[in-house]
C-alpha cells in the first residue's frame, strides 16, 4: 500500500471527525456563554493561546500516530499497544512520585499485563498453527503446472489463468 494514499486517509479522517464534532460542541458552548468567558479569559492571559497551539499540535501528532499504528499492525494490536502504554505509565507515576499503590490499582496493571500474555500467546501459537496448516502450501504453482501452461496461450480468454510473476 502506498504510504501517500494511508497519510491522506488518516488526514481526511481526522478532518471529518473534527467538522463532525464542531456542530455538537458550538452550540451548547454559545448557549451557555462559555465560549466568551473563554475568550474573555484568554485574551487576558496571551500564553494561553500558545499552549493551546501546541497542545493541538501533541493531539494531531498522537492522532496520526495511531492511526499509521492501526493501518500498519492493525486495530487488536494497535489497542493492546497503548493499553501496555498506558499501564506502564501508571507504573512509572507510581514508582517515581510517592502515592500508595492501592489494592485496586495492582489489580488493574495484574489484569491489563494477563490480557497483553494471553494475547501474545494466543497469537503466537495461532501463527504457528497457520504456518502447518497452510491451504496455500497445496496450491500448486504455475510453473509446475504443465497442463495449465499447455493450455494457456497468455492472452484473450485466458488471460485471468495467467501467473502474476
Amino acid at each position: 500500500m502506498n504510504f501517500l494514499f494511508i497519510v491522506n486517509i488518516q488526514m481526511e479522517m481526522l478532518f471529518c471527525s473534527t467538522v463532525v464534532g464542531l456542530p455538537f460542541l458550538i452550540p451548547p458552548m454559545l448557549f451557555t456563554g462559555e465560549l466568551f468567558k473563554a475568550w474573555t479569559s484568554c485574551s487576558q492571559h496571551l500564553y494561553v493561546y500558545g499552549v493551546l497551539v501546541f497542545e493541538a499540535m501533541a493531539t494531531f501528532i498522537g492522532q496520526v500516530s495511531v492511526l499509521s499504528l492501526i493501518a500498519i499492525f492493525g486495530a487488536a494490536n494497535t489497542a493492546m499497544i497503548t493499553t501496555a502504554r498506558k499501564a506502564v505509565t501508571l507504573l512509572l507515576s507510581y514508582l517515581i512520585f510517592t502515592k500508595p499503590l492501592t489494592e485496586q490499582h495492582a489489580t488493574g496493571l495484574l489484569l491489563i499485563a494477563m490480557g497483553i500474555t494471553m494475547k501474545i500467546f494466543l497469537d503466537d501459537r495461532s501463527n504457528k498453527k497457520a504456518l502447518n496448516s497452510s491451504p496455500i502450501a497445496s496450491i500448486p504453482k504455475p510453473s509446475e503446472d504443465k497442463e495449465l501452461m499447455a493450455q494457456s496461450d497468455y492472452a484473450g480468454e485466458h488471460e485471468e489463468r495467467r501467473p502474476l510473476v
